[in-house]
């Protein structure tokens, strides 16, 4: 038993040894050394990072890059919270002074948006910016706590700033409003613990001094990022749009899919529409970097690392290199148009033809209106494809790399004839004889007249109108060029007077009808944001009761009403009534719907009797002897569809209201013979691994069953329009070009000014093999034909590159061979 003792004692000794030595190393970190593993814990901490990948990029259908993500480097400040003393703040003040000298020597800015402005008389006050009082009201409380100021008078808010962070005496107002700008964006994101960002896109030059002098710099440092980059300038600038940093007022809903307070939202085309897909920021796209991070705000170790994913990536349908062909059309044209028009003005004869209304442009300083704005839509016409879109004027993308704008950069833009706003999509307008194409159509699908029916014009169309009947627009002299016309020719000629009788024996409720078959009167869903709806002209569209009066497709409802009111107040004062607002209003609503209760004008005015006697208590005599009742029918005739109204609606005049890409829907669909799609401007989107997440299909809205044979006829007719040898009204224009076109042009009045017409041309080509349907639209274009130039430039540049597409495939296919 000695030798086992032995062996027990000796390792009892051992572990009496380790135990002890434990103890006294365990004693020593408690006891002695204390402090000193304090103050090392003390200045590490760990934090996750929310990383986030790089937004989707956007390529034209060539896979040309329209709009993608670039590596950059951002300015950041982390102020440690356990520094909070007056030294501390004053120190960091100090920082983030130096940090903007140096951030701004190299040409960048940082982050400049205070909630304290200067009003009229000099006092600081808080304004965030916000139209709503609620949001304004809102922003102000967080602010007041974040910087401990909830209960100091507004007019002492600046001073204690001043005050509480230490400014310099020296400093000028302008570097004043930036440190406290930085200081804000600490302070409203000090809840998350996370450095702040404050400048972005900074260059080599700063990002290498920035490190350098590190030490010296305290809470400062570097973060990777992307920055947007728009390398084709104007080129779609509509289509593509940009992006801009996320609002207050945005915050919320962003929040709630995992955006973080700084984010880069698209704010307009599709970087707007397609958010979802481009964005980076989504909760399931979100990446995370677990890091240990000194008091200083320096990353001294990563822990842990999840990457994010990039947003998905749009494939377009449009080209650049025709989007560049189409916009030089556009200028090009725009600008010969408006020689003409100068040009013309300068004429004694025109001058004095239109005397007495240049009278009245020059009492109201009213300038006339000239060519300068305009779009052009492309289309494939059989599958809705965009293949083109031009709005103009247009801006500069590129002035929105990084994600910001350069404040005299954005002011210029704003001078223009409003850029930013897509022409193509939002801007309705009177098609003026473009819709003749619907009516003719209408007119033979629904029996009103025949293939080989003839209508003369005889002059005056006095079946609606006897007092001031409507005329064609060609000289009496030339009408025989009007006559034995078929529907064929009646579109070669666009005459006016085959197309009043074509819709009076329509009717409006028929012509409505086919126009919403042809996709007139509903959105084309085409997946950009802004899309105005086009509307056709009928009752509904003039006055709709079910509808408030400011609420209505047109103004004159409110015209009417107000004119209404107007005369009721003056006849109340003039006979001393004291008539409630509630009463007149009523009298208003009441006196409006008779316009559309009864038949006849002369079905009205009982009613109007009624309305004036009993709900206003104006004496019956006084009515007959002021001749009250035939008043109030004036007032309300504008609101009434009457037969005039159907024929006006048969070229395309009245109230009708067409966007260009609804035309080129429209035109489409009597290209292929009757099938109308949804225009379409997203080819594909593909994930950032490649995978095809969507690839679009066309989209039929609606497919019209009639004769083919009616097709075919106003096929034949827009041939013969671009045809000089017969008498085309386009003819002279088309007389030299490469590919076969059939066209249609449209003159809209807008004013009694001639010059100040709109413009329109639609066409497409080959004429007996559709491939591209051209939509050209100029504001104040003058004529129709006048815009010929740029629909025949587009298609030819568009057929050029397929041929050149033929011909490469061609070459490559022989090369192999050999």
């Amino acid at each position: 038993m000695k030798p086992y003792k032995g062996r027990i004692l000796i390792m009892a000794a051992i572990l009496v040894f380790v135990f002890g030595a434990m103890f006294v190393r365990l004693y020593s970190m408690i006891v002695s050394n204390s402090e000193s593993y304090v103050a090392r814990a003390s200045t590490k901490s760990t934090k996750t990072i929310t990383v986030y990948g790089k937004r989707g990029t956007i390529y034209d259908t060539n896979m040309v890059p329209l709009a993608y993500d670039e590596t950059s480097y951002n300015v950041t400040f982390y102020r440690d919270p356990t520094k909070s003393t007056e030294a501390d703040r004053a120190n960091y003040t100090q920082v983030l002074i130096d940090v903007i000298r140096l951030i701004e020597s190299n040409g960048k800015t940082t982050v400049n948006s205070f909630w304290l402005k200067k009003d009229e008389t000099g006092a600081w006050r808080f304004n965030s910016g916000s139209s709503s009082e609620t949001v304004e009201a809102s922003r102000e409380r967080q602010w007041r706590a974040n910087f401990y100021m909830t209960n100091v008078p507004e007019e002492e808010l600046f001073d204690t700033l001043l005050e509480k962070y230490c400014i310099p005496k020296d400093l000028d107002e302008d570097m004043i409003v930036k440190v406290l700008s930085l200081w804000q964006e600490s302070r409203m994101n000090s809840f998350n613990s996370l450095p702040v960002t404050i400048a972005y896109d900074v260059g080599f030059e700063t990002v290498s001094e920035i490190e350098s002098k590190s030490m010296e710099l305290d809470g400062v440092d570097i973060s990777e990022s992307s920055t947007r980059v728009y390398p084709q300038g104007t080129v779609a600038c509509h289509e593509v749009g940009y992006i801009s940093k996320i609002s207050a007022t945005q915050l919320e809903s962003y929040q709630s899919k995992g955006y973080p307070n700084d984010a880069f939202i698209g704010a307009a085309g599709i970087e707007y529409s397609l958010e979802d897909q481009l964005s980076p920021y989504v909760s399931y796209r979100q990446g995370s970097r677990e890091v240990e991070r000194n008091t200083r705000g320096k990353v001294v170790r990563e822990l842990n690392y999840t990457a994010p994913t990039d947003g998905n990536s749009v494939v377009l349908t449009i080209d650049v290199d025709l989007e560049k062909a189409m916009t030089d059309a556009l200028v090009d044209t725009i600008a010969s148009i408006r020689e003409t028009q100068v040009e013309l003005i300068a004429k004694e004869s025109w001058q004095k033809d239109n005397a007495e209304i240049l009278a009245q442009y020059e009492e109201a300083e009213r300038e006339i209106a000239l060519a300068e704005s305009g779009a052009i839509v492309a289309m494939d016409p059989n599958s809705g494809r965009v293949l083109g879109m031009i709005s103009y004027p247009e801006y500069d993308l590129s002035m929105f790399n990084g994600g910001t704008v350069d404040n005299a950069k954005w002011n210029a833009v704003l001078e223009l004839n409003d850029p930013l706003y897509n022409r193509a999509i939002s801007t309705g307008d009177t098609p003026g004889s473009i819709f003749k194409l619907c009516t003719a159509l209408a007119g033979l699908a629904e029996g009103a007249i025949t293939p080989s029916e003839t209508i003369d014009d005889i002059g005056a169309f006095t079946k609606t109108n006897t007092y001031n009947p409507a005329k064609c627009w060609i000289a009496s002299s030339q009408r025989y060029k009007h006559t034995n016309q078929t529907v064929m020719e009646a579109i070669k000629n666009s005459c006016n007077y085959y197309f009043y009788e074509t819709s009076y024996r329509l009717g409006v409720t028929k012509l409505y009808e086919w126009a919403a078959r042809l996709g007139l009167t509903t959105k084309t869903n085409i997946e950009l944001p802004g899309e105005t709806t086009s509307f056709v002209g009928n009752q509904d569209m003039l006055y709709d009761p079910n509808y408030a009066v400011n609420n209505q497709y047109t103004a004159k409802p409110l015209l009417a009403a107000k004119a209404i009111r107007e005369r009721i107040y003056e006849i109340s004062d003039a006979r001393g009534m004291d008539l409630s607002e509630e009463v007149v209003e009523s009298a208003v609503t009441s006196l409006l719907k008779i316009s559309v209760s009864y038949d006849t004008k002369n079905d009205w005015l009982a009613p109007i009797r009624e309305v004036l006697q009993y709900d206003l208590g104006i004496p019956s005599s006084y009515i007959t002897n002021n001749f009250l009742v035939n008043e109030f029918v004036t007032y309300l005739q504008d609101i009434f569809w009457t037969p005039n109204e159907t024929i006006m609606l048969g070229i395309g005049q009245s109230i009708t209201q067409l966007t260009p890409i609804a035309v080129a829907r429209y035109v489409s669909a009597i290209a292929n013979g009757g099938t109308v799609y949804d225009a379409q401007i997203v080819d594909k989107i593909i994930a950032a691994d490649g995978t095809v997440v969507l690839e679009k299909e066309p989209v039929i809205a609606n497919q019209i069953t009639t004769d083919p044979y009616y097709f075919a006829l106003i096929q034949e007719g827009m041939k013969d329009v671009t045809s000089m040898e017969d008498g085309g009204t386009a003819g002279k224009y088309f007389q030299n070009t490469e590919y076969s076109i059939a066209a249609k042009t449209g003159t809209s009045q807008r004013t009694e000014l001639d010059v100040e017409n709109n413009a329109w041309i639609v066409g497409y080509a080959p004429a007996d093999n559709p491939q591209i349907v051209v939509v050209v639209y100029i504001q104040n274009g003058y004529a129709g034909a006048q815009a010929s130039p740029a629909l025949i430039a587009v298609i030819e540049a568009y057929l050029d590159g397929l041929k050149g597409t033929e011909n490469t495939a061609v070459g490559a296919e022989y090369s192999i061979a050999d």
